[in-house]
């Protein structure tokens, strides 16, 4: 049987920086980690929290997807994102905010919902998560560099590769979020538009769910990949996220991936850059594992 744990470090060999990751089949409980308690500057995974504090409001009723919501001129700054580049005063949807949100990773669109769904709220919702290690937080607005951060704080969110996973396996496993709100989740996460790291080497028969991050030295990406059923005809597979009518529960068996990078030393911003490559062969080391253990 192969060894995933040689398997990932020898993805990483020769890449300058510091990674920790988790990586685990919710369906037997195995688990495989890398310093997954140790906080990593988060960047833009921990929009995953808002994303899935939003969707908590949605089915409690209090949030309305199709509710329009105003973008300030305070809400918009650079970094990830269009909605900067917009008129003040524009009005969009909870549900369009929440989308560019998340596979655009816009900074202003999380700024617009973290006014819904405010971030103390999101912050509890992290810390009460089984297992949490108090160490995933988001401090300020994203791109609001004029706020001020804690004394010893440099980054606007820190997070853990352990509670990141946990986030993705609750939800997995049918908690903190109803049907309707597991069908949204599943769904715009697999839009996602960045697909240069977890998804870099994956054909169309995989789904990827999956929220990255990027700031100078890091390079961060979180989600769930779905092994295929084996029992499907090849080339049946449903890889199409919009042809799949239930999101709450999407086929195949589920693998949750989270690996974190700082201190990269490639500071380039390409898809070439050394920590999105590593990353990439992380993800196709775990997903050859699980063919090959499962087929």
């Amino acid at each position: 049987m192969p060894d995933l744990n040689t398997a990932l470090e020898a993805a990483i060999a020769g890449t300058p920086g510091d990674f920790t990751w988790h990586i685990e089949d919710p369906s037997t409980g195995n688990v495989w980690t890398r310093e997954a308690r140790k906080a990593h500057p988060g960047a833009s995974t921990l929009k995953l929290a808002v994303f899935l504090r939003l969707l908590q409001l949605v089915d409690d009723g209090r949030v309305g997807l199709d509710h329009q919501i105003r973008m300030r001129r305070w809400h918009q700054v650079g970094g990830a994102g269009v909605l900067q580049y917009f008129s003040p005063e524009t009005t969009l949807s909870v549900r369009d905010v929440a989308t560019l949100m998340v596979i655009l990773s816009d900074n202003t669109a999380t700024n617009m919902i973290i006014d819904l769904t405010g971030l103390g709220a999101v912050n509890n919702l992290v810390a009460s998560l089984p297992g949490a290690t108090g160490l995933t937080t988001i401090h300020r607005y994203y791109g609001k560099t004029s706020m001020a951060l804690p004394d010893g704080v440099h980054y606007t969110a820190m997070a853990t590769a352990n509670d990141l996973a946990t986030l993705f396996r609750e939800v997995l496993a049918g908690n903190l979020l109803g049907p309707g709100g597991r069908h949204a989740f599943w769904q715009i996460l697999l839009r996602q538009q960045d697909r240069a790291m977890a998804p870099r080497h994956f054909g169309p028969d995989i789904l990827i769910a999956h929220k990255t991050g990027a700031i100078d030295g890091v390079r961060n990406d979180a989600g769930v990949f779905w092994i295929p059923d084996p029992t499907v005809a090849k080339g049946q597979e449903v890889s199409d996220p919009m042809a799949i009518a239930n999101l709450a529960e999407p086929p195949g068996r589920p693998i949750i991936f989270v690996a974190l990078s700082r201190n990269l030393g490639d500071l380039r911003w390409t898809v070439e850059n050394a920590g999105e490559a590593a990353i990439g062969r992380l993800a196709s080391a775990t997903l050859e594992y699980f063919r090959t253990v499962h087929q």
